[in-house]
């Protein structure tokens, strides 16, 4: 009975906790007129959606919470536009923006009922309940299409995103984790871009808002009464609120921005040595990404990368410092150019100091040969205080438009951080907590800049522009070829494969593990059968044709093995996604011959680095019973071994041994 109360109510212990509380402020707060615009609302709800799939959290609570914070938000917006109407209306402001005009058009239509409608309007759904507040709206009939409009959004948004985690998890099994990494990053700036055009456009409508609230505020009879008592107060206030947001100089809107990102910056930084201090999981993770990336090298990525690095790095970084310092003393900009050297001396003495204070050790898989400390990384670091500034700069001297300039400044700034990542020179939290010592620099160069920056004038003759442009140009070409032909040395990496064990079954006593893994790293399935064999090829052939070698699934046989699964079509066989051993995918699969179209058998097999004294590998195995494609949808469940799979272990021993090959059940 209380399963069945949870599917109508959400449950008590759920709804108390913080990540249902964060959905319900993220509905709530997308719902609102003044941060609709601000909070991307839809994409966490379908994010959540997608945790729910992978049975994080629970789908029905899911269902009420988004209902309840969407219903709240609409609601408050609703009762903000009544109570600023008659300001609002005096201005014509709101009607006339871009976002308001849009509600505006949609109420006209469709009264109270375009409740159903605004939740799917993007920016405008915050709009819309403040437009009906402030046109008259009798609240118990918006308060009905409200409840009413709020469960179909909250049923369809949650579940696009189930839908998009049966489709990614599978997509996602086979993928390198940076690569995943890489696809959320790059997500994160698609929506961050959405924000900042969206706040663009939204400005005019905001500010109609903000200012009808105030007025509105201001026409209450105590408030009145109390500043016709204190005028003062009231004049104090006005110059707090324009010296903290005017325009006309630094310590207005510039100071308060930069401010706040400051502070803002600065707590992440904490939070982040905090992480790598005391939490075990965060070095864990390092290792296991790190020991993956070394195992899926590819000499393509590694040429691409590497030199990314290289221009990242000192032989990139001291050609341009150089050569633009040159420049901006020719156009006589001691402003940027002051700002500039703040950014870069001073990112790199913090990060001098901080690799000598953690003293963390690299990781002895990296590719190039280095010296310092792990942590935090210095190329990430000077990705953003000095990469980052040089495209500000860029923009300062109307070189290149906002819209170019910090797109690329973010863009090169992960480009740089992946390549420390994937070559292994460093872990990921090394590469976060280097952009954020780098961020702060930014901040302070940054501000010196826009500090000093002097009245607008006369520019630079065609001799000193020229004298700059060709400075810039030689030091670019310089840099380039100095990241192109003056890389570190390469590290000499020990070969993992030396290792000598006598007996084979002993693997169960070495410090391998003893449990496989998704890619999230959650537990999968104990190792069941060690092999050994000369190498794979001798599996494959020994195995055949009762077992099918099954290479590993590429992108297009995922996406159309997904398709014929949702169609009710036969599955394509062999197909099996590998898992994680020893931070390792799956060296080779093989599916049995004849599995039913749900339920197969499928072995799984990695190169446990060890061999026996006569120079055969001994091989990790898993024999597993699994649908193909929704093994990962339990991300909390172990596979327990069943009698086919029991039977399957009897089988390929015995096919091993026919073959004169050895196969122990482990």
């Amino acid at each position: 009975m209380s399963d069945a109360i949870d599917l109508i109510l959400p449950s008590a212990s759920a709804f108390g906790s913080w990540t249902y509380g964060l959905l319900v402020l993220a509905a709530l707060l997308e719902g609102f007129v003044l941060t609709g615009v601000l909070v991307p609302g839809t994409v966490i709800i379908i994010a959540a959606g997608m945790l729910a799939q992978r049975g994080v959290i629970d789908f029905a609570t899911l269902v009420w919470c988004v209902a309840l914070g969407s219903f709240a938000g609409h609601q408050v917006s609703y009762h903000l536009g009544h109570f600023a109407a008659s300001p609002l209306q005096a201005r014509h402001g709101f009607s006339a923006s871009r976002y308001g005009g849009r509600a505006h058009n949609v109420l006209r239509q469709r009264g109270a009922a375009a409740m159903l409608q605004a939740r799917l309007m993007g920016p405008v759904a915050g709009f819309v309940p403040f437009a009906g507040g402030a046109a008259g709206l009798r609240a118990g009939r918006f308060t009905a299409w409200n409840a009413l409009g709020a469960m179909p959004y909250a049923l369809l948004v949650p579940a696009l995103g189930y839908g998009l985690g049966a489709l990614i998890g599978p997509l996602t099994a086979t993928a390198p984790r940076i690569a995943v990494f890489a696809a959320m990053v790059t997500a994160a700036l698609i929506v961050l871009a959405v924000i900042l055009r969206r706040l663009r456009v939204a400005y005019p409508t905001l500010r109609s808002v903000a200012v009808a609230l105030v007025r509105a505020v201001q026409n209450l009879p105590h408030v009145r009464a109390f500043l016709a008592r204190h005028p003062q107060v009231f004049a104090r206030i006005q110059a707090l609120v324009a010296a903290r947001f005017g325009t006309d100089q630094f310590l207005g809107l510039t100071a308060t921005v930069l401010g706040l990102l400051l502070i803002y910056v600065g707590f992440a930084y904490a939070d982040s040595v905090f992480d790598f201090l005391g939490d075990q999981a965060t070095v864990s993770a390092d290792r296991r990404i790190a020991n993956l990336l070394y195992a899926m090298r590819d000499d393509r990525l590694i040429a691409i990368l590497g030199w990314i690095t290289d221009l990242g790095g000192r032989h990139g970084l001291l050609p341009l410092l150089a050569g633009v310092t040159l420049a901006l003393l020719a156009l006589r900009r001691f402003d940027l150019l002051g700002g500039l050297w703040i950014a870069a001396v001073g990112n790199q003495l913090t990060v001098t100091l901080l690799k000598s204070f953690f003293a963390r050790p690299r990781s002895d898989l990296g590719y190039f040969v280095e010296t310092s400390g792990s942590f935090p990384s210095g190329h990430a670091a000077g990705a953003v205080a000095v990469w980052a500034m040089l495209f500000y700069l860029g923009w300062r001297l109307r070189l290149l438009p906002l819209n170019i300039a910090a797109p690329a400044a973010v863009l090169t700034a992960f480009a740089i951080g992946v390549s420390r990542v994937y070559l292994v020179e460093h872990y990921l939290s090394d590469v976060v907590n280097g952009y954020l010592v780098g961020a702060l620099w930014l901040i302070l160069g940054v501000a010196f800049c826009e500090w000093r920056r002097p009245m607008p004038r006369t520019g630079a003759g065609p001799m000193r522009k020229g004298l700059a442009a060709a400075c810039f140009a030689v030091s670019a070409a310089a840099a380039v070829y100095a990241a192109s032909t003056m890389s570190n040395p390469l590290n000499q990496i020990a070969d993992r494969s030396t290792g000598v064990l006598d007996d084979p079954a002993a693997l169960v006593d070495t410090d391998l593990p003893v449990m496989t893994e998704l890619l999230s790293g959650a537990p999968r399935q104990p190792v069941n059968l060690i092999i050994v064999a000369p190498d794979i090829a001798a599996i494959t052939q020994a195995l055949a044709p009762g077992w099918q070698a099954a290479p590993r699934p590429s992108l297009s046989v995922l996406i159309a093995a997904t398709f014929d699964d949702w169609t009710g079509r036969e599955l394509p066989q062999p197909l099996v996604i590998p898992t994680f051993w020893d931070n390792r995918p799956s060296a080779m699969g093989y599916a049995k011959a004849g599995n039913p179209k749900d339920m197969r058998l499928h072995l799984r097999i990695w190169d446990s680095h060890l061999r026996t004294p006569s120079g055969d590998v001994i091989f990790a195995a898993t024999i597993t019973e699994e649908d193909p494609l929704d093994w990962a949808g339990a991300e909390n469940a172990i596979v327990r071994q069943g009698p086919h799979v029991d039977q399957a272990i009897s089988d390929v021993i015995a096919a091993l041994s026919g073959a004169g090959l050895t196969g122990q059940r482990r």
